[in-house]
């Protein structure tokens, strides 16, 4: 059931804006929820109602009206299909590979309903989805959390792969000038999760370190070590992104912070 309510969330909310969260003025109600929320009435990943909630945001011709709900129905029937096999499986693991299974179909809707929307209908959608990845991330450290308190001092990014096809859509540029970006962004991306995960590694080395009762010298040691890291890898990142930055036009730039590609 779990996964379920996941895949629920990942079909029907993924365009929902945080703005729907915010409690509008009692006259503005009714007419608030009804241009924000997709419909409900065909339960957990209704096609129709995407494309409804879709035409409301995008203004989308009849054309796309269809491509798009032929999307949903394809990438649901397939994402229930593929997983099935996690469905009370007893895999220490199987929560990861139902997180990475749908967060591959989360890129992939992106990406084909992108190929069937105009120019400034992808900038429209672009805001939507930057919308449900915030919610999404709001969750999902809220969920890590509950296992590693730590978390809250070091909030785990957004996957390789979301921040990748992230930044790849949001640079709204013909295929031989994304692929030219494309390396310097994948820098980027590298040294944000390096930065992450090294910065948890040494935390918990230190944890440890304090726990097991180690001498004030090593302690220190260890404190001097961290920062020097820390330090290191934050000048890495800061380098590749000014490399990033020198590419991007003032609109990219502002997309790719309001994403949290680059600060």
């Amino acid at each position: 059931m779990r996964i379920l309510v996941l895949l629920g969330l990942l079909l029907t909310s993924f365009a929902l804006p945080l703005a729907a969260q915010d409690k509008p003025k009692d006259g503005e109600k009714k007419k608030e929820e009804s241009r924000r929320s997709p419909r409900r009435g065909g339960g957990m990943g209704d096609a129709n109602g995407m494309v409804e909630f879709l035409d409301k945001e995008l203004d989308l011709d009849e054309g796309q009206k269809v491509k798009i709900k032929k999307i949903f129905q394809d990438t649901i029937a397939d994402t229930m299909a593929k997983a099935g096999e996690y469905f009370g499986s007893s895999d220490p693991k199987a929560r990861e590979k139902a997180r990475k299974l749908f967060e591959g179909v989360r890129i992939e809707i992106s990406k084909k309903i992108n190929e069937v929307l105009s120019p400034s209908q992808r900038r429209e959608f672009s805001v939507l989805v930057e919308q449900f990845d915030s919610r999404a991330r709001s969750w999902d450290q809220g969920r890590i959390v509950e296992d590693d308190v730590s978390q809250l001092l070091n909030p785990r990014p957004s996957s390789r792969r979301i921040m990748l096809a992230k930044a790849e859509s949001l640079l709204f540029l013909p295929p031989e000038e994304t692929a030219a970006i494309l390396p310097f962004v994948i820098t980027v991306v590298d040294r944000k999760l390096g930065l992450y995960e090294g910065r948890k590694v040494r935390r918990k080395d230190l944890l440890n370190a304090t726990r097991a009762k180690a001498s004030k010298r090593e302690v220190l040691q260890r404190l001097a070590e961290i920062r020097a890291a820390e330090s290191f890898q934050r000048l890495e990142l800061l380098a590749a992104q000014t490399k990033l930055k020198e590419l991007l036009t003032i609109e990219q730039e502002v997309r790719f912070v309001a994403a949290g590609i680059i600060d």
